[in-house]
């Protein structure tokens, strides 16, 4: 995990001309010792498992870190300085493999996901609905919010994400006064029940992706402790096996 910090420290600093003028020929040298440094382990990995290298290709990180390591080298990718900078930037991602907490995160978004689509779906409908309510109310009297509902929908828009609110609603209530009314409701509904709705999905999948972390953890404890005495067992039963082996050796009846 040093490494990858290490890796995405200097393709940073790569960004700044006056560092890459300064100190670009030891940059690229620690860029190159990175990426040695991934193809060790890559080969690693693969030798570890024997006469069996295939499986090495059965956990997805382990695909996604070959990937990365093998497109460095690969003809037309290695010419090409933005493709193979965006590959080993990607190499970051690892990170939540090596941290339980920002894997965590990850788990609960991917809950969240499918959970938020309806959410989303009924953002979306209430925001389409309210702006062409908006451009049939105030498209005379106010065409530069609400002269076309693509506008309209962008006016919303600004409002659910709370950018620039007050200026939006005073900039209307100059052209109509009618105006304020149409925000607070759709401020009230839009931009807090259904935001918050959506943060109550997260945290529900953050719940569930938090038990089934602590269960993957007991189950890892009791294999753990299911391991441990069974080498006990095993260190039994060898001395059980050495001490009758000595017994018939020097069995006067042998």
């Amino acid at each position: 995990m040093s490494v990858i910090i290490l890796n995405g420290a200097v393709l940073g600093a790569m960004t700044f001309p006056g560092v890459v003028a300064a100190a670009g020929g030891f940059l690229h040298r620690v860029d190159y010792a990175c990426l040695a440094f991934f193809t060790f382990e890559v080969a690693a990995g693969i030798v570890s498992f024997g006469r069996r290298p295939w499986r090495y290709f059965k956990d997805g990180w382990n695909v996604f870190d070959f990937v990365i390591v093998a497109a460095s080298f690969l003809p037309g990718v290695r010419e090409n300085v933005t493709i193979l900078r965006m590959l080993r930037l990607a190499r970051i991602v690892r990170i939540f493999r090596n941290l339980p907490s920002l894997r965590l995160i990850l788990v609960a978004a991917g809950k969240a996901l499918p959970k938020s689509a309806g959410v989303m779906a009924l953002t979306g409908l209430v925001m389409y609905l309210w702006a062409m309510i908006g451009w049939i109310a105030f498209e005379d009297t106010d065409r530069e919010h609400f002269g076309t509902v693509g506008t309209a929908l962008l006016n919303l828009f600004q409002l659910v994400a709370f950018d620039d609110m007050g200026n939006v609603i005073r900039d209307s209530m100059h052209e109509n006064m009618w105006t304020l009314p149409y925000y607070i409701v759709f401020i009230l509904f839009g931009a807090f029940i259904l935001v918050n709705i959506m943060i109550g999905v997260v945290l529900a999948s953050m719940e569930e992706a938090q038990k089934l972390d602590d269960e993957d953890g007991e189950v890892s404890a009791d294999t753990a402790l299911l391991l441990e005495r069974i080498d006990k067992l095993q260190v039994a039963v060898d001395k059980l096996a050495a001490d009758q082996e000595r017994g018939r050796e020097y069995s006067p009846f042998r």
